[in-house]
């Protein structure tokens, strides 16, 4: 029998595997990524994607510290996932680390700051959405990550699955990746979480986990497959950041007697008592979906909520600011009971005006006296913390139109349309220490490396501002230090991005000047 030539096969079975490899399909990377806080050395992970390895350390190319993320539970049902969980313990607190999951990119963390600590930065943002349903919503989160904010608090109906479709859920997850991979989010619940059957809590507390949480009564949690047997829980919670306690406000599931919000003014008293008392807390914040005093679409706002939160108000002077969505519009309140309330409902969700352009208001024109400010317009709201106040700042976002989301104003993007400022009244009648003069302090660490850390002092209470500038003068970078007050003060400038060489830090406030040198190095992997 002649003997067959056997190479022209071989070479046709290499050349058929290796088309196979090449049209295989590639590993789809992680995403979804987002992060809390849950104590001052720990931080919760979550992601979606085959990829379970969360890797992390000090230094962006030594990843050596790793953890296993777990199946998040209960399990999201916008999509087959897998959706995947990591709390990362043992950290240490007020630190700087880099992560990357899989093999994915590596990206930055933070863990909490010093009990009593002040001068950070967050943004608030609720009924928010996705940017192909709603695409002022990714020009929001843009702003929101420009903005470089210390963690991000989102009040409430956060995707809209409920009336739109679980792909707009994952969408959402998506497109706050912008900024969430890098800054915590902080959420809460609204009525779009779970009010329709076609959405439900699975898709929400299956993707955080959230510090000293607490279940409400008559949640509606939905039955899981995994055996997780409802309540989830998590359907409020509260946390301390620096020199403030923030307190979630859960969403009425019912109403009365029996339901969350008569359950939550019954046990919240003792968090607010151990605030009042804690010499480390300047300030409570509390934080929910629905907003007790409002002119727009649901004015004027609901009265339980406003009789709880008003005898809070007067029972704690500490009690001074609330944050809230629902209403798709911004409005600022005079104190109520001590308290200003914020409504922030412009994440990217349309509007909700009458669709009268005499008045957009359901609450009628002019205002009501207790409304401060209001704007029909998408708005991006930050908050900056000091050792004395709390000052807000509130930047133009994108216009509407001319259908079904109108405005009642008209500014240029990321102009300031407002700004105010909430004092803890018993630190305003308390003496202040002796204070260093006006100045900043030599940098340190220097040379330094994506960031610059500073101390500065500030002589009074105008607004003060940080540039940084090259050796020729030219401003490559600033950063706003809003109304912080006279004292010592620090601050994190971000310098990713920016070329290595000599610059100077300058402090501006008042038109007076200070400067400080400072060499960038080029942040190597």
């Amino acid at each position: 029998m002649p003997r067959m030539n056997r190479a022209p096969v071989g070479r046709a079975v290499a050349l058929l595997a290796a088309v196979v490899v090449l049209a295989a399909p590639r590993a789809r990377a992680a995403d979804e990524i987002h992060w809390t806080f849950i104590a001052p050395t720990a931080v919760t992970f979550d992601w979606r994607g085959p990829e379970s390895d969360f890797h992390y350390g000090h230094l962006a190319s030594n990843l050596a510290l790793r953890v296993t993320g777990v199946p998040a539970s209960p399990t999201p049902i916008s999509s087959p996932g897998p959706f995947w969980q990591a709390r990362i313990s043992g950290l240490q607190p007020a630190s700087l680390y880099y992560y990357a999951i899989g093999a994915g990119p590596v990206h930055t963390f933070r863990t909490l700051p010093p009990a009593g600590s002040s001068n950070f930065k967050i943004c608030v943002a609720g009924d928010i959405g996705n940017a192909t349903a709603f695409p002022r919503m990714g020009i929001l989160q843009s702003m929101i990550a420009a903005e470089h904010p210390d963690f991000v608090m989102m009040v409430g109906d956060l995707t809209y699955g409920n009336v739109l479709t679980q792909a707009d859920v994952d969408r959402h997850y998506n497109d706050v990746m912008t900024w969430s991979q890098d800054i915590a989010c902080m959420p809460i619940w609204g009525n779009h979480e779970w009010d329709k059957t076609t959405d439900d809590l699975r898709n929400y507390k299956g993707r955080f986990d959230l510090p000293n949480p607490h279940t409400s009564p008559t949640a509606p949690d939905s039955a899981e497959v995994s055996g997780a047997a409802p309540p989830y829980g998590q359907d409020w919670y509260w946390f301390d950041y620096g020199n403030a306690r923030f307190i979630a406000i859960p969403d009425p599931y019912t109403y009365g007697a029996s339901g969350p919000w008569a359950d939550w003014n019954s046990r919240v008293g003792a968090i607010m008592d151990d605030a009042q008392q804690n010499p480390a807390i300047a300030f409570i914040v509390t934080f929910g979906h629905r907003p007790s005093y409002s002119s727009g679409n649901y004015t004027p706002g609901d009265l339980t909520l406003r009789a709880y939160l008003d005898a809070l108000g007067a029972s704690h002077s500490k009690y001074v600011l609330d944050l809230c969505g629902h209403s798709h519009d911004y409005e600022r309140t005079y104190p109520q009971s001590n308290v200003t309330h914020i409504t922030a409902g412009t994440g990217g969700a349309h509007l909700e005006g009458t669709g009268v352009l005499s008045c957009l208001w359901k609450g009628g024109c002019p205002p009501p006296g207790f409304t401060a400010f209001r704007a029909m317009h998408h708005v991006l709201v930050t908050l900056d913390f000091s050792p004395t106040a709390i000052a807000g700042r509130v930047l133009c976002g994108p216009p509407g139109d001319a259908t079904n989301n109108l405005t009642d104003l008209t500014c240029v993007q990321g102009a300031v349309l407002d700004t105010f400022t909430v004092f803890n009244p018993a630190l305003l009648e308390a003496s202040p220490p002796a204070l260093r003069g006006f100045g900043i302090d030599p940098v340190s660490p220097n040379p330094a490396v994506g960031e610059i850390r500073l101390t500065y002092r500030l002589s009074g209470f105008a607004p003060a501002a940080l540039d940084l500038v090259d050796a020729g003068g030219r401003r490559v970078a600033a950063l706003s230090v809003g109304v912080y007050g006279p004292g010592e003060h620090q601050a994190r400038f971000p310098a990713a991005g920016i070329p290595p060489g000599v610059y100077f830090v300058r402090l501006r406030q008042g038109g007076r000047l200070a400067s400080a040198r400072v060499t960038l190095l080029a942040n190597r992997r």
